[in-house]
């Protein structure tokens, strides 16, 4: 093999590493075991192979670009995942170019569009459509048009698409999420945040419905409140509930941005987080050490879904096989937000 027809395939097969961590020593941008780093320098030497000829072979495509689009940027989980698969992007020699809808469904044709416009490599799309209930079927046939030019991965659902999935488990975090609780003793919990129409919202509600009636606890319909995915709608929601006669032992929020939302809410009220109330959320960014106290969660583990994204959006530029659904696990992120009830 001369220097023209080797590859970073070819080296990382012949040094027993990952495509991945080839590019990483070609491009220094990540830290690499120091075993790795010379088995792959070894056979770089062996070949030589020059670092600039990682965007010649890891795509034929020469954009070297890859497309996100988003509902809203502002959003932690959104802007934590996108950070996350741009660095995972610099590994494989791509760059990262984002659309915000600004959470305007009737919006993420046009970004489709735009994204073909720009001759991007593959796109990949977090929220919006790809997380409705029942998602327009004309964006549906875009979407699967689209995908079938560029590679396109959906990080959610999109019924009734012929596309790649990244899902993450919602059900089985929600399962985990009550059996802490529970553990702790709680029994009146509220639901605050997100819309029913809302796949992984949803999810969550029926996960925590289910488990409520598998303990033979009874649910407060006015313990579950549909809000806004936003600070505001969460202080709203908790203005709402806080009226109510009777309050929960524990309040679960659909994600950080309402968690935080909550907490001002009960502030106002003299109420303490965990004395008075416990709150536990979704997410798992920056947000969760921000709250006051540090918010029990479920993480997602945003990194590992990052590369999940990004390691499948290769595997298809590059022609490989790779699942069409992928699950990205969950898992519970405990820290200071929730009391233990004490039995009278």
């Amino acid at each position: 093999m001369g220097n023209e027809t080797i590859t970073v395939y070819d080296i990382a097969r012949e040094a027993g590493v990952s495509p991945a961590t080839v590019s990483r020593v070609l491009t220094g941008n990540a830290k690499v075991s120091e075993d790795k780093r010379c088995r792959v320098q070894n056979i770089i030497k062996k070949y030589d192979f020059e670092p600039n000829s990682i965007a010649r072979s890891l795509s034929k495509q020469e954009s070297k670009t890859i497309g996100m689009i988003v509902p809203d940027i502002r959003n932690p989980f959104y802007s934590t995942l996108f950070i996350e698969c741009e660095m995972e992007a610099i590994q494989f020699g791509y760059n990262m170019i984002l659309c915000n809808t600004i959470n305007e469904i009737a919006s993420e044709g046009g970004q489709l569009r735009n994204m073909m416009e720009k001759r991007v490599d593959a796109i990949i799309q977090v929220g919006g459509s790809v997380d409705e209930v029942a998602p327009d079927p004309q964006y549906i046939e875009l979407v699967d048009k689209v995908s079938k030019k560029i590679p396109t991965v959906i990080a959610g659902e999109l019924e009734g698409a012929n596309v790649y999935r990244i899902i993450s488990e919602t059900t089985h975090g929600m399962y985990d999420l009550m059996a802490y609780l529970s553990g702790l003793g709680h029994k009146e919990i509220a639901f605050i945040g997100g819309r029913a129409s809302v796949i992984p919202t949803l999810r969550k509600r029926q996960a925590l419905t289910q488990f409520l009636k598998e303990q033979n606890i009874f649910l407060r319909p006015e313990f579950l409140i549909d809000t806004e995915y936003s600070i505001e709608g969460g202080y709203e929601a908790a203005r709402k509930l806080l009226k109510l006669d009777h309050l929960p032992t524990a309040i679960i929020a659909v994600n950080e941005s309402v968690a935080m939302g909550i907490v001002r809410a009960l502030g106002e009220k003299k109420l303490r987080v965990p004395e008075d109330i416990s709150i536990v959320g979704y997410d798992d960014t920056f947000y969760s050490e921000m709250i006051s106290p540090p918010l029990t969660c479920i993480s997602y583990n945003l990194k590992s879904y990052a590369q999940m994204i990004m390691e499948t959006i290769i595997q298809i530029i590059n022609k490989e096989d790779t699942e069409k659904i992928k699950y990205v696990p969950t898992y519970l992120a405990v820290r200071s937000s929730c009391k233990e009830l004490r039995e009278s």
